[in-house]
């Protein structure tokens, strides 16, 4: 095992092992990237040039972040995790909080079962929404199924002046300005960290595949941007839209999945949720739903109340 601190310097080599094995929606080189917030310092671990885990290290709260699933097999994840949380707790870190598909967890908590480590209990869950593109008829709109759609549809092109532009031809500051007010109004009380958005503004979008900026009466009124995270496999990781205008998220939605089908993607993950949010996702009839958990490890010594 060896820690790359230095993420620019060793690009090359992350991005070789997740072109390899990423497995994971967010496995892209330039998601972990704009992740980083000022008080977090990025760690890689990488395990004989073959597999890695992206991992963060929070220096306000002294815990370690792996808030992705490690890109490799599923046999050799738990061991590499186990890798990762003896290193961390060997810099007498306080928790080390991990965000793991439900399975992963599984196993990982029947591994650590007799360990020095223990789970606290689950801190929240999110829900993932994933299109298989072949069998999605939205492209369409046709049926009782997308009766409604269909409808909020037009009259959104009848009511509006709509055009889609790519970033390079869109406005950067009113783009974060689009970012600054959709946190402001935010209702739902989901974890919106905006830093991740505005990193990848002021890159023009960089290591994304497609970015789509919609215009409406020629104001930005929603940003969506993504990327192919293993063949085939789409992850549409940013999604916002102007609040004061009425069905906006739900055009910007229906198009984002529509480009993508006339694109050719097989699968197109829309991000995961908490339940508050869920209803929302539903309203483009996914495919199907996978979870993760968010908990944290801490030594079994410590006090119980370090939930």
């Amino acid at each position: 095992m060896r820690i790359i601190s230095d993420i620019i310097n060793n690009k090359g080599i992350i991005e070789k092992i997740l072109k390899k094995q990423g497995c994971s929606a967010e496995h892209n080189y330039y998601c972990y990237l704009y992740s980083i917030e000022s008080w977090e310092d990025p760690y890689v671990f990488i395990f004989d040039d073959e597999y890695l885990i992206l991992t963060k290290y929070d220096r306000h709260d002294n815990d370690w972040y792996l808030s992705i699933e490690p890109a490799a097999p599923q046999n050799k994840k738990i061991g590499l995790i186990i890798e990762v949380i003896n290193y961390a707790f060997s810099k007498n870190v306080r928790k080390v909080w991990l965000e793991l598909e439900v399975e992963t967890r599984k196993s990982l908590l029947k591994s650590l079962k007799n360990s020095e480590y223990k789970s606290n209990k689950i801190a929240y869950s999110l829900t993932w929404p994933v299109y298989k593109m072949d069998a999605w008829t939205g492209d369409k709109m046709e049926g009782k199924d997308w009766k409604d759609m269909r409808y909020y549809w037009n009259k959104f092109f009848r009511e509006h002046k709509v055009e889609f532009i790519t970033s390079d031809k869109a406005d950067k500051e009113e783009m974060k300005k689009l970012v600054y007010e959709w946190k402001k109004k935010r209702t739902t009380g989901d974890r919106a960290y905006i830093d991740y958005y505005i990193h990848a503004i002021s890159t023009d979008f960089k290591g994304y595949d497609i970015n789509r900026i919609m215009i409406v009466d020629g104001k930005v009124a929603a940003i969506t941007a993504g990327f192919e995270s293993r063949e085939g496999y789409y992850y549409s990781s940013i999604g916002l839209f102007e609040k004061d205008i009425d069905r906006c998220n739900e055009i910007a939605n229906m198009d984002d999945l529509i480009n993508l089908k006339k694109l050719g993607y097989k699968y197109v993950d829309f991000g995961g949720v908490e339940e508050k949010s869920l209803e929302f996702k539903k309203k483009f009839r996914p495919t199907y739903f996978y979870k993760t958990r968010i908990f944290s490890i801490v030594p079994r010594d410590k006090n119980a109340k370090n939930n």
